[in-house]
């Protein structure tokens, strides 16, 4: 009789993502419907490394409008995993 052995391994990953506070806002994310964390999309390319990529197009990210028109997204929908 053959005898089998099995291994298992587990692999456990960290990410440390640092936000510099001044470039966060909090508003009122409609698709959340709480007030949320927001950044602007320059925030929001450096965070995820997308670059030049239209807002329309981010499917998953919640997208709102400041008071001067400006758009901003959902940090909590930023850091969703996909």
């Amino acid at each position: 009789m053959a005898v089998h052995k099995r291994t298992e391994i587990t692999i456990e990953t960290d990410r440390v993502l640092i936000i510099r506070r001044r470039r966060i806002l909090r508003a009122w994310c409609q698709e959340c419907g709480h007030e949320v964390e927001m950044v602007d999309p320059r925030e929001a390319e450096a965070i995820t490394a997308v670059r030049g990529l239209p807002l329309r197009d981010c499917a998953q990210w919640h997208v709102a409008q400041s008071q001067d028109g400006a758009g901003l997204i959902c940090l909590d929908s930023l850091l969703k995993p996909v």
